[in-house]
């Protein structure tokens, strides 16, 4: 669904899109005041469900090349912007020649850094993390479909329907925000490894773990 789309469809929950066939223009009644709160409603429900159910995957590709802080025998990347969280499990190292591994040697610096030994980008070699990023926010004038996967998009007008009816209507507030509650709960999160780093008690220093 587009904004539009969905904006029209919360209108339709609310019994405020159409009277007698003609669509409701913006000075009537409490119109405005609802068209005014359905922006910031909509970025709620694409915020909380890209941080639970339907987390937004995204690629992060890194190289000696890329702006780096030394830090000792480590460099620090900054991450990008919109990083929520790391996907574990899912960072590949590819050699200089073209050799895939599967590795865990990173390390997450706060919420804003990334240090990997500076060795592991020499000669060429590459990171490619996967990472579960923010939506990005509805863009009220755009065609284009909001931010995730469509099934996301349908539970976004009970959620924006409850809290514009909440303070009026605590039977419409309940079933807008039960039927929000229940697409959410038929979104079952993917499947993942979650995978951490342990102290090499025997010394193998091996590190890799070949991925073909």
């Amino acid at each position: 669904m587009t904004y539009e789309q969905v904006k029209n469809r919360v209108l339709q929950l609310l019994n405020q899109y159409t009277v007698a066939g003609t669509h409701v223009p913006s000075s009537y009644n409490n119109q405005q005041d609802y068209l005014n709160r359905i922006p910031d409603l909509v970025n709620d429900a694409m915020m909380e469900i890209a941080t639970t159910v339907r987390k937004i995957p995204a690629l992060l590709h890194l190289n000696i090349d890329d702006e780096y802080t030394e830090f000792g025998d480590l460099v620090q990347f900054e991450l990008p912007e919109d990083f929520y969280q790391f996907k574990t499990g899912d960072t590949l190292l590819m050699t200089e020649d073209g050799h895939v591994f599967h590795t865990n040697r990173y390390a997450i610096q706060g919420r804003n850094y990334l240090l990997i030994p500076r060795r592991e980008l020499e000669k060429g070699r590459t990171y490619t993390l996967t990472y579960y990023r923010y939506p990005i926010p509805a863009d009220l004038t755009s065609t284009d479909p909001l931010d995730n996967v469509p099934e996301t998009h349908e539970a976004i007008p009970y959620y924006v329907a409850a809290f514009i009816v909440i303070h009026d209507d605590s039977f419409l507030y309940a079933s807008f925000y039960n039927k929000y509650e229940d697409k959410l709960s038929k979104m079952s999160p993917d499947i993942s490894a979650e995978v951490h780093s342990v102290g090499d008690v025997y010394n193998f220093d091996s590190g890799y773990v070949y991925w073909s």
